[in-house]
């Protein structure tokens, strides 16, 4: 049980939550800040507590006015189902959120007026959430999709090109149908700057998904699959081709003979312990 209060002290209101915070404190709208805060809060507890049984390194947990991101020390080498469920588990709490707040209006606990209202704040956050766009719930399960068909790496910068259309799409729609919408405008220029970081830091981001499969826990792999490369080809060219969940072989052929069978780790070795990224895989053979 002390693991889970432990999230609490995690959890940070980001800046965009304080503005309108602020907001809300000039036009009287407590009660509307009261009720995100609260459905906001519980959806991104969804994700931390599933992530803490999973016993998942929860790194902390930052609220925004239209949802939040639980920051996983995690590189993509969790297992597919295990990722699935703790993204999930966020839309999940608007089911029983709902709920609750149904039986309370039936109950006569709630007014019409503030059941209306909670079910309004409560649906807008769940499906906003659910957009295909990085770093909401449906971005992160756009990447997950991908990463089943094409190798990490590639998966990731397609996910950043679907968010972008996505956003686009919203942005084109934000202009023409709510155009004097100050918080549909902060969402997007959050949403813009996070996939301007996420293409920013791409590199790094593979980097740690090769570093955790280094370094990190072993023979958690769902298939095997071989990979048939050119002995010319550089050892960091091969390791992009690497699948989330899957171990790799490396057949290394020349003018279409085989050469040898190396294993991922050696490819790995000589990225992280010998510094050597950059040399033609052939070179591994002879050592």
């Amino acid at each position: 049980m002390n693991k889970y209060v432990a999230l609490l002290a995690k959890v940070h209101l980001h800046p965009l939550f304080w503005l309108l915070s602020g907001l809300a404190v000039v036009t009287a709208h407590f009660k509307q800040l009261f009720l995100l805060f609260s459905i906001v809060f519980i959806h991104e507890l969804g994700h931390a507590v599933v992530a803490q049984r999973f016993s998942w390194r929860v790194k902390r947990i930052v609220l925004l006015p239209f949802g939040g991101v639980a920051e996983m020390d995690e590189h993509g080498n969790r297992p597919f189902r295990e990722e699935l469920v703790v993204t999930l588990a966020g839309p999940a709490q608007h089911v029983w959120l709902a709920g609750g707040a149904f039986l309370l209006w039936k109950c006569d606990i709630l007014s019409v007026d503030h059941w209306q209202l909670f079910f309004h704040y409560n649906l807008t956050i769940a499906v906003l959430n659910l957009l295909p766009i990085w770093p909401l719930d449906g971005g992160k399960l756009l990447f997950l999709l991908l990463t089943r068909f094409f190798p990490f790496s590639r998966a990731h910068r397609q996910m950043i090109i679907y968010s972008c259309a996505v956003l686009f799409v919203v942005i084109v729609g934000v202009f023409f149908f709510a155009p004097k919408q100050l918080d549909l405008w902060l969402i997007v220029v959050f949403l813009l700057f996070s996939l301007w970081k996420e293409w920013k830091h791409h590199p790094y981001i593979v980097m740690r998904f090769l570093l955790e499969r280094y370094y990190g826990k072993k023979g958690q792999y769902a298939k095997w699959r071989p990979l048939t490369v050119e002995e010319t080809e550089t050892v960091w060219n091969v390791l992009d081709k690497f699948y989330r969940g899957q171990k790799h072989s490396i057949i290394v052929v020349k003018q279409a003979k085989e050469r040898a069978i190396l294993d991922e780790n050696e490819l790995l070795h000589a990225v992280f312990a010998e510094k050597q990224p950059n040399i033609p895989i052939g070179a591994l053979i002879y050592r």
